[in-house]
């Protein structure tokens, strides 16, 4: 018997740092976004109920040595299935399929993937986003990366002049512009076509076969009867709602 069976829980890495996607409110604590709402819904198709699931905050560069070292049972943090991600862990079927995009200042002369030759690119440590634009600096003569360890650094850098234009995933960027403080300030560039999509997928620990077994039945369900379409458009919707500031 797997230990999240005998458990009767799972405990899922999620991001903390993107507002609609995996977010911690640092005011109340609570844990939001697609993945996490999407991870209380296989917690329920598992075992019943939606809080079965704890959450633990896990960063690009980390996620799979979390799942290495036991401190997870599953990784759902916009992990990109690759052939040698899958080499060291268990990937689920994908829940979601997105693609390259970049964020730049909505003044800004960048409209396509060639204009950021010579230009600042901020890219978040371990993703494959970092990957892509390392292999394709030959290509952008000048051109120089802004590594920041999350996410959310990456509109941080863009907002502070440290870069010209931030490469992420279309989703997380569209997350991140929505719920910015200056949405209008900022403006993405689908970039897609230049690279191959990313299928994202729940990760778990190499040997857990039990365990993947039945978060691809958990995730087929979801999918088939489109409560994942549900949760990621609910999510959308309310990324453009900023919370009012505490009293």
């Amino acid at each position: 018997m797997d230990q999240f069976q005998s458990r009767g829980r799972l405990i899922a890495g999620v991001s903390f740092d993107i507002p609609g996607m995996g977010y911690k409110d640092p005011r109340t604590g609570a844990i939001e976004g697609f993945e996490p709402d999407l991870a209380r819904a296989i917690a329920t198709d598992i075992f019943g109920a939606p809080d079965r699931v704890d959450f633990h905050q896990v960063h690009d560069a980390g996620r799979i040595q979390a799942l290495q070292d036991g401190v997870v049972d599953m990784v759902i943090s916009q992990l990109t299935i690759t052939p040698d991600r899958a080499e060291q862990v268990l990937f689920s079927v994908p829940y979601c399929v997105t693609g390259e995009a970049i964020l730049v200042p909505a003044d800004s002369t960048i409209e396509r993937f060639e204009d950021l030759k010579g230009k600042r690119i901020a890219v978040t440590a371990g993703s494959v986003s970092i990957r892509r634009m390392q292999a394709a600096l030959p290509s952008l003569p000048g051109a120089t990366l802004v590594v920041t360890p999350l996410s959310a650094g990456n509109l941080e850098a863009v907002a502070k002049g440290e870069a010209d234009a931030a490469s992420n995933d279309m989703i997380n960027l569209t997350f991140m512009q929505r719920r910015a403080e200056h949405p209008e300030r900022y403006r993405i560039i689908d970039i897609g076509g230049m690279f191959d999509p990313k299928p994202f997928g729940v990760a778990v620990e190499k040997s857990r076969h039990a365990l993947v077994a039945r978060l691809n039945q958990a995730i087929e369900r979801l999918k088939a009867n489109h409560d994942v379409d549900t949760l990621l458009d609910d999510a959308l919707a309310g990324a453009g709602r900023r919370s009012a500031p505490p009293a």
